[in-house]
């Protein structure tokens, strides 16, 4: 049986600011990240002793950010707010990456374990200082909100392809991980469920959210996932 849903003419999300803006300036930069020169995104208001980002260093170069974050969770440091993986440049054989957690101790403990050399990725040690762009610590966000989008409905609309395409449409976003959870039948029939862990919270896995909510609900279900980086 072949499942129906409205098209966006009925109900829509309103793609990020972040998507629209990078059509916009360059339908092929795949890696614009907003205007750096407005406070908001600098982060020149928090003080250096709440900035929650790290900035590390000396990365393989092919690294993926999957592997990054997997290293990450070996130490259970807590959950992760967001993930940048910077590619190699003409002056830097090596990756680099921007990491924030949703509160300060959280990125003090990874801090502390990469500069005790506690952690190594594909045989190299990764180096780390607290990244000029700074982050606070996110204000009254429930303890269940993550970068892991746990997400079932039809099996038509929950895999990969279809949601990968979906999202696609509605913010710029990198996923960690794509997990197949299977199928369990139903009343209607038969029900997919997908964990979905993306490089970040607020603008991914919180967009994907609210885009579901906005134009699949009543087809489509989320409810946030436990971030493997979390103790």
């Amino acid at each position: 049986m072949q499942h129906y849903i409205p098209t966006t003419e009925h109900r829509c999300f309103v793609p990020s600011e972040q998507l629209t803006q990078k059509r916009a300036a360059n339908p092929s930069a795949g890696n614009y990240r907003g205007d750096t020169t407005l406070p908001a995104n600098n982060g020149s208001h928090v003080s250096p002793h709440a900035n929650t980002n790290l900035w590390l260093t000396n990365l393989p170069a092919n690294m993926e950010m999957s592997t990054l974050l997997d290293c990450i969770a070996e130490f259970k440091p807590g959950r992760v707010r967001s993930t940048v993986v910077n590619r190699p440049t003409a002056t830097s054989k090596t990756s680099a990456a921007s990491v924030s957690f949703f509160r300060r101790q959280d990125a003090e403990v990874l801090f502390h374990t990469i500069r005790s050399q506690q952690m190594i990725i594909e045989g190299m040690f990764p180096r780390v200082q607290w990244n000029r762009n700074r982050v606070a610590e996110e204000q009254e966000v429930p303890i269940p909100c993550s970068r892991v989008l746990l997400i079932a409905g039809y099996p038509e609309f929950v895999n990969k392809d279809w949601l990968t395409g979906f999202f696609g449409r509605k913010f710029v976003g990198q996923v960690d991980a794509f997990i197949d959870h299977g199928t369990v039948d139903d009343v209607t029939g038969p029900i997919s469920r997908v964990e979905v862990r993306f490089g970040s919270w607020r603008c991914q896995a919180h967009f994907a959210a609210k885009a579901i909510d906005a134009e699949l609900k009543g087809f489509i279900e989320t409810e946030y996932g436990t971030d493997p980086c979390a103790v």
